[in-house]
């Protein structure tokens, strides 16, 4: 009798710390780093730095982070599929309907044995929500030439479901988004 109280407890007791530690495991803490974006004081500026000018909605996401010998990380990001709902410039051979691929600067990376993931984001930066619609300014990646990158962290990336993003309380953040509407008649 006192073996299978022994056992029901042990069981009981690890149950419990398994679901803790996954638990704890499944928690996504924020660090934001700073960098140095490129600041463009046009919208002229923002136009010239890039290829592409579109509306669409993103339809997945997907983690991207490499590591070199040493375990450093040398390249990470989030690639977001996004459907291309309508182009506004385009010195690509890309149509409409296409969907390519965009590099946000927002990556997660596993704690390791810590319980926990951590998501870095660069400049505070917001990863886009699925099937909501955007307005991105882009340019090809010097790397990949199937993935485009956002020029200048905020200046390229809009969301169109509000006329005000949670972002949108920093004169930095969305400069440009009007006189993109205006300019496209983007609707």
């Amino acid at each position: 009798m006192k073996f299978k109280k022994t056992i029901v407890t042990a069981s009981v007791a690890l149950t419990l710390s398994v679901g803790g530690y996954m638990y704890a495991d499944s928690k996504v803490t924020t660090a934001q780093i700073d960098a140095m974006p490129v600041n463009h004081k046009s919208l002229n500026e923002l136009e010239n730095r890039s290829d592409l000018i579109i509306t669409g909605k993103p339809i997945a996401s997907e983690n991207h982070v490499v590591r070199d010998a040493e375990g450093f990380t040398k390249e990470a990001y989030t690639i977001t599929s996004f459907e291309v709902e309508r182009f506004y410039a385009n010195k690509t051979q890309l149509k409409e309907g296409a969907v390519i691929k965009v590099a946000e600067p927002v990556y997660i990376v596993d704690n390791g044995i810590k319980p926990g993931k951590t998501q870095f984001s660069i400049e505070g930066y917001e990863i886009m929500e699925k099937n909501k619609r955007y307005l991105l300014v882009l340019k090809p990646d010097q790397k990949s030439p199937d993935l485009y990158n956002i020029v200048g962290v905020h200046d390229g990336k809009y969301s169109m479901e509000s006329t005000i993003s949670k972002s949108n309380t920093d004169e930095k953040v969305g400069k440009f988004k009007n006189e993109l509407i205006e300019k496209y008649k983007i609707k």
